[in-house]
């Protein structure tokens, strides 16, 4: 999933107008295909190679859309993703590969494609917490759709704490934002904490969660909204 154009801003502008334009349509040119290929690696790629600060650059020369860097830590692997559908406050993002992360202010609420998908989540209150930086609890829950297509919902109590105020530069934002962290606990066994990094205006530019036990924690960053 590693994003690894070399290639001129206006063949990458060119891929993320045909991506927005396609939906759903399965069916690909062979000479995008490649086109894709030559651009863009994906979760199963034999090499993965951090993106550049260059390669940013270059996808936000290219596009006015709101991009995101994605990462799954245990898989060393990582993409740009740019917005292609809003519905309210949840805004989807792809990759060239058609992988999809779904956020609500920052939140990432669903993925579709990465495998052992997050389907989603029951977050309200959790994510006012993050958003009113606040301490307090709240139940999270999230739901996976397992092998046998049976959706599996998992509840969490997560306990949440803010801590230090900063300033960040990630692509052309420029904030000041608050850490946050969310320890999260089924009861059971099953334990994580997620970190965040939540502006003024309650939107979670940063984040480090954990998206099942498939795909373990996953970073984002928001480059533009």
């Amino acid at each position: 999933m590693t994003f690894k154009t070399t290639c001129r801003a206006g063949l990458l502008a060119g891929l993320i107008a045909t991506l927005a334009a396609c939906g759903n349509d399965d069916r690909r040119d062979p000479l995008l295909e490649s086109a894709y290929e030559s651009l863009f690696g994906g979760f199963g790629a034999e090499e993965q190679t951090p993106i550049t600060d260059q390669q940013v650059g270059q996808a936000l020369a290219a596009t006015d859309r709101p991009v995101i860097r994605f990462t799954v830590l245990d898989r060393e692997a990582e993409a740009l993703a740019v917005e292609i559908e809003r519905n309210g406050a949840h805004r989807t993002y792809a990759t060239a590969d058609r992988q999809a992360i779904v956020l609500r202010n920052g939140l990432i609420t669903a993925t579709r494609g990465l495998g052992g998908d997050l389907m989603s989540v029951e977050e309200d209150r959790l994510l006012g917490l993050l958003r009113g930086r606040s301490a307090g609890q709240a139940t999270y829950v999230q739901r996976y759709l397992t092998p046998e297509d049976v959706t599996e919902a998992l509840s969490f109590t997560c306990t949440v704490t803010p801590g230090q105020s900063s300033d960040i530069a990630q692509g052309v934002i420029r904030t000041s934002v608050t850490v946050m962290q969310a320890a999260c606990s089924d009861g059971q066994g099953t334990a994580f904490t997620d970190s965040y990094l939540v502006d003024g205006s309650g939107e979670i530019v940063t984040s480090k969660q954990w998206l099942g036990e498939t795909t373990g924690y996953a970073t984002m960053q928001q480059l533009r909204r």
